[in-house]
């Protein structure tokens, strides 16, 4: 039996160098991948809102080995801004790769855009009035009358400047088409404003009285009976 050593020895010492160089050289490689990230903002001091464009997400290049580049969930990335302390006014926020969560053995090695800016107003409320909708033609005959909500007014919140804009709310349409006696709906409110909200409830009743089409003075005269002429005695 041959011993081990020699050629043998030699061809092991190979085979580990050749080893220890792919791994090396495996380890070195990298690729990138772009993804689109959700922006989170936390601690929003109370009272507080973002007007203009908001900024829901940004572009982000991760990089890894390309074993790993191609197991990224993208449901796993997230960046956050952290608004603690924050003041009314315009504010601009840098997004470093420190604020991307990322998972482990990936890096972040771009962020489009990295600085956002943000504008905050405070938090105004008011009551404004309803203006109920109607559409559609009631009966021959007949007609529209008055047209109220209960409640009149609603209550709306939002940033400072988008409040003391807004002069009124309006409802869903309430259709009278064909109708020959008073309506009530229940019905949604709306506002023209996206950033603005409605607090106290969403829905009011909207009434449209419905009556007979009346003359100019009101409905027309009755005929006078005939007075029956009393015979002389």
């Amino acid at each position: 039996m041959k011993p081990f050593g020699g050629d043998n020895a030699l061809r092991l010492a190979s085979l580990g160098l050749a080893a220890g160089l792919w791994f090396v050289i495996v380890g070195r490689q990298t690729a990138e991948r772009g993804v689109t990230v959700p922006v989170e903002l936390r601690n929003v001091p109370r009272d507080l809102e973002l007007t203009g464009d908001p900024v829901n997400a940004v572009d982000v290049r991760v990089r890894a080995s390309p074993g790993l580049i191609n197991s990224l969930e993208t449901g796993k990335l997230l960046a956050t801004i952290d608004l603690a302390g924050a003041a009314e006014g315009e504010r601009i926020v840098q997004l470093t790769p420190a604020a991307v969560q990322v998972p482990f053995g990936f890096r972040v090695v771009q962020i489009t855009p990295s600085l956002l800016t943000l504008n905050i107003e405070r938090t105004e409320r008011k009551s404004v009035p309803v203006h109920p909708r109607v559409t559609g033609r009631p009966a021959a005959g007949f007609e529209i009358g008055a047209v109220a909500s209960e409640p009149p007014e609603v209550r709306v919140a939002g940033p400072r400047s988008r409040v003391r804009e807004i002069e009124s709310a309006f409802t869903e349409p309430v259709s009278i088409e064909g109708a020959r006696a008073d309506t009530s709906e229940s019905v949604a409110v709306g506002l023209e404003d996206p950033l603005l909200r409605l607090e106290g409830g969403g829905r009011v009743r909207v009434e449209v009285s419905v009556g007979e089409v009346k003359g100019p003075d009101g409905p027309p005269p009755q005929p006078e009976k005939k007075k029956r002429k009393e015979s002389a005695p």
